[in-house]
């Protein structure tokens, strides 16, 4: 009597494994489904990156303006409350939502002066939504990214007044 049910112990656990088995197999397993090929990511240049208006004393500094476009200055710089306005750099991305993109550049910029004469290293330094984000619009609309950086500013005469300009190669590279 024994013997008899323990074989009917190990007969219901077999049922009960097969029948686990079989109801597994009638699931459909779920996956995010793969991204349309070729992936397209398309960036838009929305507002350029300015450090606004400010002078420099004898010793030079900094001038900063993070992605919420907030400036600050470190040195000997005074910060000029007129002409053009403050604001960092947005980019509006285009792509899939759940899109893995980092940007990449270069260390440092050169800006040089309109007028000849003097020039200033640009960092970017700031990223509204980290240097490696995710995507999250659905398009058409767009993923903004808002980007700041800092100016070594040399003293007035290695860095004379006037508007300074130059190219920032940004990469927006799709994972």
């Amino acid at each position: 009597m024994i013997v008899s049910k323990l074989i009917n112990i190990i007969s219901s656990s077999s049922k009960i494994a097969f029948l686990l088995l079989f109801m597994a197999g009638t699931f459909a397993g779920f996956a995010q489904e793969n991204p349309p090929i070729p992936v397209k990511v398309e960036v838009n240049t929305s507002q350029f990156l300015n450090f606004g208006a400010y002078t420099a004393g004898n010793a030079g500094g900094i001038v900063s303006v993070d992605d919420n476009g907030t400036r600050t200055s470190n040195g000997d710089i005074i910060l000029l409350n007129y002409g053009e306005t403050v604001s960092p750099a947005l980019y509006d991305v285009t792509a899939n939502p759940g899109t893995i993109i980092t940007i990449s550049h270069a260390p440092t910029f050169v800006l040089k002066n309109a007028n000849g004469g003097g020039s200033m290293i640009l960092r970017i330094d700031s990223y509204s939504q980290g240097q490696t984000f995710i995507t999250t619009a659905n398009p058409p609309s767009t993923t903004p990214i808002y980007i700041g950086g800092s100016l070594q500013v040399g003293n007035s005469s290695a860095n004379p007044p006037g508007k300074y300009i130059g190219t920032i190669h940004l990469d927006f590279i799709q994972q």
